[in-house]
């Protein structure tokens, strides 16, 4: 379902493109825009905040709201609302391997007290890219227990995420996920990969996906490009 504030958006957007606001245009007070569209100016607000996230409109204190481009920037929305959705990620880009490897868990920070049945692990090295973009958006590790290492012949014919080939050789599936998101400066590799400066801003996201049983499937390391991608979390309170 559509929320209000994404179809306001829209209608922003939609009133941009025809011409009936203008690129360079400073927006109405909130008051009298929500008065105007007949919505609250919360819903307007989170209207807002959607179309300066991807670089329709910017927002400054005692300046208002500007619009400053006519087509939304191209980037990945991730939604937190449940397991499904923190997964098309996964499921809805394509992730294109540089090189796999064999390396003990001492050897990785992320891994220390975590358990792989010979003390080693599969890395995955690689990166994400939107179907319609150039560059990458996001640099990732992903690390897989040895009791799905099995799985690495198999990486080098599929485009599919590593949680989905171990999905379809094993039978099982993804039925928890615990992340952090963190702001870092890019890396150097990740930089040149993404053509981004070097220490410029970034994301660092680590997860963590299980199995329905609590069985641990991978452990992904990752680096994003902010200004391709965007975290959305929109928690109701009944």
């Amino acid at each position: 379902m559509t929320t209000l504030h994404a179809k306001i958006a829209k209608n922003i957007l939609e009133q941009i493109n025809k011409g009936v606001l203008k690129v360079g245009e400073r927006l109405p007070p909130e008051e009298i825009f929500a008065a105007e569209l007949g919505v609250s100016r919360q819903t307007l607000r989170r209207a807002f905040a959607d179309l300066a996230a991807v670089g329709v409109l910017t927002r400054k204190k005692r300046a208002g709201t500007v619009i400053i481009s006519d087509q939304p920037k191209q980037l990945f929305s991730m939604a937190t609302s449940d397991v499904s959705e923190l997964l098309s990620l996964g499921r809805d880009t394509e992730f294109e391997i540089f090189d796999t490897k064999t390396v003990p868990t001492e050897e990785i920070e992320q891994l220390n007290g975590l358990a792989s049945e010979t003390g080693l692990w599969l890395e995955i090295y690689g990166a994400r890219t939107m179907a319609t973009a150039n560059r990458p958006f996001s640099v990732n590790r992903v690390y897989v227990p040895a009791r799905y290492a099995a799985i690495e012949p198999l990486l080098k014919t599929s485009n599919s995420s590593v949680f989905q080939v171990i999905e379809n050789t094993y039978n099982v599936s993804v039925g928890r996920v615990s992340q952090s998101v963190q702001a870092v400066g890019c890396p150097r590799k990740e930089s040149e990969i993404m053509g981004l400066r070097c220490g410029a801003p970034a994301l660092k996201i680590e997860a963590q996906l299980f199995q329905k049983d609590g069985v641990l499937m991978e452990v992904s390391i990752a680096i994003f490009d902010p200004s391709q991608f965007l975290v959305k979390t929109d928690v109701e309170i009944r």
